[in-house]
Formats: structure tokens, sequence, C-alpha cells
């Protein structure tokens, strides 16, 4: 596919002006470059040579299309992350919910902060004075149930519009990448 098309013309001065076509010669200079590209739901994406931003933006988008089906809940995402992840856990530490999510503790921190208020996640002091134990509360996790349909429809979504064979190894695949670039 065309991308990009460069022509660099130079014009060398008349021979002798007496030729009667008084002819010019012409060079001309051509670039094509080319880019894989791959189809999303019909339209041209093209693949970023960055590795970080094609993942940053998978990652608006599907958070975009999440939101909206848990809107109806009065939930988004990164909340509804927080509570499936402490739904799945049980208890577990600040820091390793921190793990499990990838996110800093100042993130976790601000992220945790209105849960706790709304009620749906307790805390409480750990074996050592600084370790805070988090948990899910009976509302939290009547809210975590009440989310659960509209979290599903956009699995679905999601699943039909990659097909089974991406699906089935897209889990995988992000977990392998996640602890990659933990690693390194």
């Amino acid at each position: 596919m065309l991308k990009r098309f460069l022509a660099v013309v130079c014009a060398l001065p008349t021979p002798k002006s007496h030729d009667l076509l008084d002819m010019r010669t012409l060079y001309v200079y051509t670039c094509i470059v080319k880019t894989k590209r791959k189809t999303y739901l019909g339209a041209t994406l093209p693949v970023l040579p960055c590795a970080c931003a094609n993942l940053r933006r998978t990652a608006r988008a599907v958070t975009r299309m999440y939101n909206q089906e848990l809107r109806a809940a009065g939930l988004e995402l990164t909340q509804f992350t927080l509570l499936m992840a402490l739904n799945t856990t049980g208890e577990t530490t600040q820091g390793g919910l921190g793990k499990l999510l990838a996110l800093d503790t100042t993130t976790l921190t601000r992220m945790l902060r209105l849960l706790t208020k709304r009620g749906w996640i307790g805390a409480k002091a750990g074996d050592d004075r600084r370790q805070r134990l988090l948990r899910l509360t009976p509302s939290g996790r009547q809210k975590w149930q009440q989310c659960q349909p509209h979290w599903e429809r956009a699995q679905r979504r999601l699943r039909r519009g990659l097909g089974e064979p991406a699906w089935s190894q897209m889990g995988g695949l992000l977990a392998e990448v996640t602890r990659a670039a933990a690693a390194a």
C-alpha cells in the first residue's frame, strides 16, 4: 500500500540555445514506503511501531467498550476490576492487590479510597502495623454481583469481535507480556 510518494526534480540547464527543441534533462527520484496494516472492524488500522503504543491503544478501546456496558450499573471498569480482584483473591494486602493488577501504590490507594468510602471494600490491620488487609464487604459483593451481567455482556461482545481462536490465545499472551515487562 502506498504510504508516501516523494519526488525530487532537478532540471539541468539547456544544452545549447540553438537546438531546435531546446530540451532539458529531467531527473526524478521516487521513494515508495509500504507498511503492514491489519483490518479492524472492516476499517484499516495501522500497526504502530511501538509495542507500548499498540497496547495502550488497545487498552483504551477495550476500556471504553466495558465502561459503556458497566455505566448502567454506575461503575467504571477500573472500579469493577478492584471488586473482581478482591472477590477472586478474598482477603489480601494492598501490595498483593497492586502486584496482581500491576498497579503502583499511589494509583491503587487513590482507586481504593472511593470504594472504601462507598463501603464496598473493608480494610483492617495485618500482622504488621504497616500492612493493610483488604476484602469485599457484603455491600461490595452485592455491587460486584449487580455489575456481573453488564461485565458478561462486554465479555461476549469482545469475544464475538475477536473470534474463538484469538480469544483463547489473548489471556495467556497478555499475561506473558505483563510478566516480560515486569521482569525487564
